[in-house]
C-alpha cells in the first residue's frame, strides 16, 4: 500500500501550502482520515461532530514523536514517488503545532468560547563612548505589548472582546529634564455583539475605550503631551456588521456616539485633542465605519489591519493601524507597525490647520501566544 493510499491529504497539503487555508485543510484531513478509519463500520453516514469526536480519541492516544516520524516517512515517500512536488521541511518540524491546531479545532466543537493571548517584548540598545570618532550618543528603547481576546461564537449570536496594552519608552540624550520618555502608551478595550440577520450580515452593537496610563513630556519641558487618562476616548456604535470571508469584518454605524475627556487640563494642551480652551469633556454624535482584517498567507507571516473613521458632519477622524508579524521561531518574532492618522479637529501648536500624523515602528524580540 502506497503513502498516497494511506494519507492522500498529505499530498493535498504539500501542493496547496502556498495559498490554502491551513486550518481548513487540517479539518478536512481529520475528516477524511476518520472516514477511512471507520469505513468498516455499518454506519453509513457520520455527522461532522461524530467524526471529530471519534478521531480526537485516536489522536489523543498518539505520541508526538510518532506523529513526527510518520510525517518524515511520508515526506520521503512523497519526494521519491512524485519529485515534481516541492515538500517544505516545515511540515516535519511543525508537526506538533499542526496536531495542536487540530486538537483545538476539536475542542472548539464542544464549546462556544474562544480564548487567545499574545505577549511581545522588543528591546533596542546602542552604546557610544564620548570619544567615538563619528559622534553620536548612547540610547536604549523598549516596547512591550500584551493582547488578549475572548469570544462567544454560536450560529445566531457572537460576542467578541479584545483588550490590549502597548507600552514603550526610550532614553533621551538632549533632554536635561527627562532621562526616559514614553514613546508608545495605549490601553484599549473593545467589545462587539452581533445578531445574525442573514448569512454573513449581522445587527451590531459595539463599544471601545482607549486611554493613556503613563505621562509623555515635551522635550526639555514639564508640559505634558499626554498623561494618565488624558485623553480618554470612548466610542459607542449601532449598525450592521458584514463578514463576507474569514478574517474580514466591515461595520457601518449610522448612529455613533463619541466622548473625549482630558483629566489633567492644567498640563495637557486640550486643543491637541480637538477640545476648546477651558473644555474638559467633549460629546459628539455622528456616524462611523470600522474595517478589521486579519490575513495569514503562510505560517510565519500574519497581517492585522484596523481602519476606523468617524464624522460628526463637521469634522472627520481617520485612523489606520497596520501590524505585520514575522515569526522567526516559537519565541522570537519581528513586527512592522504603520500608523497614519488624521483628525480635522486637531491643530497642533505652531500649525495653522490639521495635518496628517504618522508613526512607524520596526522591532525584533520575544513573542509568545497562549490559547
Amino acid at each position: 500500500m502506497t503513502a498516497q493510499q494511506v494519507y492522500p491529504d498529505t499530498f493535498k497539503l504539500a501542493e496547496q501550502n502556498k495559498t490554502a487555508d491551513i486550518d481548513l485543510l487540517l479539518l478536512n484531513m481529520v475528516s477524511a482520515q476518520s472516514e477511512q478509519l471507520h469505513a468498516h463500520d455499518t454506519i453509513d453516514t457520520l455527522t461532522v461532530e461524530e467524526v471529530m469526536r471519534l478521531d480526537s480519541i485516536a489522536r489523543e492516544m498518539a505520541e508526538i514523536d510518532s506523529l513526527r516520524e510518520l510525517n518524515a516517512q511520508l515526506v520521503l515517500q512523497t519526494i521519491a514517488q512524485t519529485p515534481h512536488i516541492e515538500v517544505e521541511k516545515s511540515w516535519i518540524k511543525d508537526a506538533e503545532e499542526d496536531r495542536n491546531d487540530v486538537l483545538r479545532a476539536i475542542r472548539d466543537l464542544h464549546s462556544p468560547w474562544r480564548r487567545e493571548a499574545v505577549i511581545m517584548l522588543q528591546v533596542t540598545q546602542n552604546y557610544v563612548t564620548n570619544n567615538w570618532y563619528q559622534g553620536g550618543s548612547s540610547s536604549f528603547a523598549g516596547l512591550g505589548t500584551a493582547k488578549g481576546q475572548i469570544s462567544y461564537i454560536s450560529d445566531q449570536f457572537t460576542w467578541e472582546n479584545t483588550g490590549e496594552w502597548r507600552i514603550g519608552g526610550t532614553t533621551i540624550a538632549n533632554d536635561s529634564l527627562h532621562k526616559v520618555n514614553t514613546t508608545d502608551d495605549v490601553f484599549r478595550v473593545y467589545t462587539k455583539a452581533n445578531l445574525r440577520i442573514i448569512p454573513k450580515l449581522f445587527a451590531s452593537v459595539s463599544g471601545e475605550l482607549e486611554t493613556r496610563l503613563l505621562p509623555t513630556y515635551r522635550s526639555n519641558s514639564k508640559e505634558l503631551k499626554s498623561g494618565p487618562f488624558s485623553p480618554v476616548r470612548f466610542n459607542a456604535a449601532v449598525g450592521i456588521d458584514w463578514k463576507p470571508v474569514k478574517g474580514l469584518s466591515l461595520s457601518v454605524s449610522p448612529l455613533s456616539y463619541k466622548v473625549v475627556h482630558i483629566h489633567d487640563t492644567a498640563r495637557v494642551r486640550v486643543k491637541d485633542y480637538g477640545l476648546k480652551e477651558g473644555q474638559q469633556t467633549q460629546h459628539n454624535i455622528g456616524s462611523s465605519v470600522r474595517l478589521e482584517y486579519t490575513w495569514k498567507p503562510v505560517r510565519e507571516v500574519e497581517l492585522e489591519m484596523r481602519f476606523f473613521t468617524y464624522t460628526n458632519y463637521k469634522d472627520v477622524e481617520i485612523d489606520l493601524e497596520v501590524n505585520c508579524d514575522f515569526i522567526i521561531n516559537r519565541f522570537l518574532s519581528a513586527r512592522l507597525q504603520l500608523h497614519p492618522r488624521y483628525d480635522s479637529s486637531v491643530i497642533i501648536k505652531g500649525d495653522k490647520h490639521a495635518k496628517l500624523q504618522f508613526r512607524e515602528l520596526l522591532s525584533i524580540g520575544f513573542a509568545h501566544k497562549f490559547r
